[in-house]
Parts: structure tokens; sequence; C-alpha cells
């Protein structure tokens, strides 16, 4: 009797060889916006020093002049949720190397990345 792979470990090699490329090609769109970005526009309260820092484990700091907020980030297409630490979703739109950020009673913040003019 000879000893033939079963019907369900070759439907698991195939669905992991189908599985893997698509998670090795999703970790790169998110990777894409890594980077450090910088407030063009703080909105209608007038400009304030404001920094975005994306950073490769989804992981992100939000700066205000003096204050820090840490967060968690994801990526979908081109919208970018900012999960911060009391559960709190801000959501916000990608457009090539510019982060908008729609806040509540200040308008959209536009972060920009750090070394595109």
């Amino acid at each position: 009797m000879k000893n033939h792979p079963s019907i369900k470990s070759v439907t698991g090699v195939v669905l992991l060889m189908l599985v893997i490329p698509l998670l090795v090609w999703q970790c790169d769109r998110h990777q894409d916006i890594v980077g450090k970005y910088h407030a063009e526009d703080a909105g209608l309260n007038g400009r304030i020093s404001a920094t975005l820092e994306l950073q490769a484990n989804g992981k992100g700091l939000w700066s205000i002049e003096t204050d820090n907020a840490p967060f968690r980030w994801d990526r979908q297409r081109n919208t970018i949720r900012l999960h911060t630490p009391s559960g709190g979703v801000i959501e916000g739109t990608i457009d090539n190397e510019t982060i908008h950020v729609p806040m509540p009673g200040m308008g959209v913040i536009l972060f920009k990345r750090d070394g595109i003019k």
C-alpha cells in the first residue's frame, strides 16, 4: 500500500501558496507610507507645529508642540486609521505623499511626508 498525501494536506498546501503572496503584497502596501510627516496646514485655527510618525510595526506617534500621543495604525487602500489608546479611531485619507486628517473643530490637517517639496 502506497503512502499518498491526503486531500486535506494537499488543500492546505494550495491555500498557503495562495495566501502567502497576498500577505506579502499587503505588507508591502503597508510599508510604503511608513515615515515621518509634518503638518502643512492645521485647519481653521492657523498653523501649529505637528508631526505624524508611522512606524513599520503598525505603531505611531502624533506630536503637537509639546504633547505626544501614541497610537496604532492600519491601512486599507487609501484610508488610514489611527487607533488611540482610549479606543477612539481617527480616519484619514492617503493621497500620494500627503495624509489628510479631518479633526472636529479644526478642519482638515494635511500631513506631508518629510523630504517631499
